[in-house]
């Protein structure tokens, strides 16, 4: 590589950066060391570009992933980002990366943190709380079932009763046929409570011994 080509590849560099470059390169230097400096200053910049396309990909994966869930696609966005930074992250790099208010990023992650889905890790010099992903399936699923699915139940109930108030005041077949359908609804309830206490044992926390 030559010292003329290096030069053009750097003129981009602000000064005083820049300068300090130019006034480097008129000095004899070996080619070795001329690749090995053009490759620092190029490397970041492919990089970058393709860490921002894993951590689009990732937050889009997310986000589609825990809405089907029921959870609002912005805390889905939160924990994608976090999956995929090699570095934690604080509620101000949170708020930058995903252009969300900040009371949203608040609830997502006061969300995320009592479902365990993230975890606050610490950064030596920084008193700020950093935020990692939880990468155990277990730990995802039974927070989810916690959060989501027990609450759900609570609320079937409460519009079952709705349910029969308004049928109550159907006439005719009218009647019948909105009985039947909260009769069925009624018995998917009880299968649901049912399953929730051994999916809660199967995806819970392993006994330690």
């Amino acid at each position: 590589m030559c010292r003329e080509s290096l030069v053009t590849s750097v003129s981009s560099i602000g000064a005083p950066r820049g300068k300090f470059v130019h006034i480097f390169l008129n000095y004899h230097v070996q080619p070795s060391l001329l690749s090995a400096l053009q490759a620092s200053l190029t490397a970041p910049n492919a990089r970058s570009k393709s860490d921002h396309l894993f951590e689009q990909e990732c937050v889009t994966l997310f986000s589609g992933f825990l809405h089907v869930l029921g959870v609002p696609k912005s805390i889905g966005g939160i924990y994608g980002l976090l999956y995929a930074s090699p570095e934690p992250l604080c509620f101000a790099d949170i708020v930058e990366k995903l252009e969300m208010s900040k009371g949203s990023v608040s609830q997502g992650i006061a969300f995320l943190r009592q479902s365990g889905a993230i975890k606050v890790v610490e950064v030596a010099g920084d008193r700020r709380e950093f935020f990692e992903p939880e990468l155990g399936l277990r730990r995802l699923a039974s927070g989810l079932i916690k959060e989501k699915i027990q609450p759900l139940t609570m609320e079937t109930k409460d519009a079952l009763t709705r349910l029969k108030q308004h049928a109550d005041g159907a006439r005719g077949g009218q009647n019948e046929f909105q009985m039947e359908r909260i009769k069925q609804l009624e018995t998917w309830r009880r299968r649901l409570r049912a399953v929730l206490p051994v999916l809660s044992a199967l995806l819970g926390p392993k006994n330690r011994k």
